[in-house]
């Protein structure tokens, strides 16, 4: 069943092109979930579903080329919700910070950015998370955190000097 074929289906209420939709992409929502929110199965699960659901209920308006990423915009937003309303500060990934050199060097250099972040008030971090790592404009990140933007944008810049500050000090090139 194609991408086209399978949104034509949803559209006119069929269970089994529901279910397909599932069976294709739970996988693909519930790692962006994970990792943004953490460790939690439950939460992951749970956040997981409620991306299916809405999905089905807005079917009538789902595009067959952008279904994928559709999904993934959902799933990263009800994930910063959930860590919105309890205030945790976003996970990090090693995989994403790209540095050249040996496996330690890479860890180490991973720990240090994380060291720095750390060290931020948790909305900073939110806010830097949000940015650099998820691809968030400046913009949305500072609407989705209800922010003013020359807030964000100053927070933003401290959080560059911190964490430019912090890796000097290793000896990093910045």
């Amino acid at each position: 069943m194609t991408e086209e074929e399978l949104v034509k289906a949803l559209r006119k209420d069929n269970a089994a092109a529901f279910e397909e939709l599932i069976r294709r992409y739970i996988r693909y929502v519930s790692s962006i979930i994970g990792r943004i929110i953490g460790g939690d199965p439950q939460d992951c699960e749970e956040l997981t579903y409620d991306v299916f659901l809405a999905a089905w209920k807005d079917r009538d308006k789902l595009n067959a080329d952008k279904l994928k990423s559709w999904l993934g915009t959902v799933a990263r937003n009800k994930a910063f919700n959930l860590l919105k309303a309890r205030r945790e500060t976003l996970p990090l990934e090693d995989d994403i910070i790209i540095v050249e050199g040996s496996e330690t060097e890479r860890l180490d250099t991973s720990m240090l950015i994380e060291q720095a972040l750390s060290q931020l008030e948790p909305q900073q971090r939110e806010l830097f998370v949000r940015h650099y790592w998820y691809g968030q404009t400046i913009g949305e990140a500072a609407s989705d955190m209800e922010l003013n933007l020359s807030t964000a944008k100053t927070w933003l810049s401290r959080g560059r000097e911190k964490l430019k500050e912090i890796l000097t000090k290793e000896g990093y090139t910045v």
